[in-house]
Parts: structure tokens; sequence; C-alpha cells
């Protein structure tokens, strides 16, 4: 992350998205204790995550919103006048996409500002693994310089 955010100007402004599809399950609503319950959980974690940010020597804020969390995240970043969207994506795979869409896809698409995405760890590993035993793919300007330029194919 400090990589990322390099220099003393930069500030991180954790925050989490409250989906309001996430509140009303097949359009119905959930009940008041469960959602004060959810809503103390995602401000305790979001408010853990700023703080261990904050640890490292970053310039963190938090937040937590509600609404569209495609619309929300681009709606917050350009309220903060941020210069670039972090997103940690979950995941989910092709089925998940298909039924529940992407949030990452969405903002992606939709963003003014420019969008880092970043896997979860568990992902990024079983990525790493799968391709780690593969060949890697040929540059085909090698193959070309070894035939020569003079239009012989490869």
């Amino acid at each position: 992350m400090r990589n990322i955010l390099n220099g003393g100007t930069s500030c991180l402004h954790v925050f989490h998205v409250m989906n309001i599809y996430e509140e009303t399950p097949m359009g119905y609503s959930l009940p008041p204790e469960y959602s004060a319950e959810m809503e103390k959980v995602v401000c305790q974690e979001v408010m853990s995550l700023a703080d261990s940010f904050r640890m490292d020597g970053l310039e963190t804020s938090a937040g937590v919103y509600r609404g569209r969390a495609d619309r929300t995240i681009i709606e917050v970043a350009l309220a903060r006048q941020a210069d670039a969207i972090l997103l940690l994506s979950h995941g989910k795979g092709i089925v998940g996409r298909i039924l529940l869409g992407s949030v990452s896809i969405s903002v992606l698409h939709h963003s003014p500002l420019p969008v880092i995405l970043l896997k979860p760890d568990d992902v990024r590993k079983d990525l790493l693994r799968e391709f780690s035993g593969n060949s890697h793919p040929e540059n085909l300007l090698d193959a070309f310089a070894r035939n020569g330029s003079s239009g012989q194919g490869f």
C-alpha cells in the first residue's frame, strides 16, 4: 500500500458501502435489531482497517455509506476529490457476477477516475499457483527476429 500512496500528501479514505439491495433481500426489510447490529460490525471493521493503515504511517480517514455500491463508490471518490479508486475485489467468479452483478466491473466501466483493482490474498494465491506451472507464452517478435524480416512468415 505504501508504494501506491507515496509522498506526504496522500490520504487514504477507507470506506464501506452498505448496499441498499443487501438490506432488503427479495424485497423484505430486515428486522431493525439485525440492521443495527450489522451497522455496528461494519463501522468497527472499517475503523479497525483505517487504524491499521494509520499505524503504518499513512494519513487515513474512514466512512460508512448507504446506497447502490458502484454508484456510491464513485460519488464518494469524486466528493473527496480523490486521485484514484482502489478496490478490493471479492473474486466471486463468473456465477457470482451473473447472479449478483459485479461492483468492481461497474466501477471500472463508469468511473471517470483511474481504478486500481486488487484481489484478496486467497484468490491471488490460487491464481499464482495455477499459472506457476504453465509454460509462458512465446513473444511473436522473438520468432520474427529469429526468422528475419524478409517476409517469410514465422
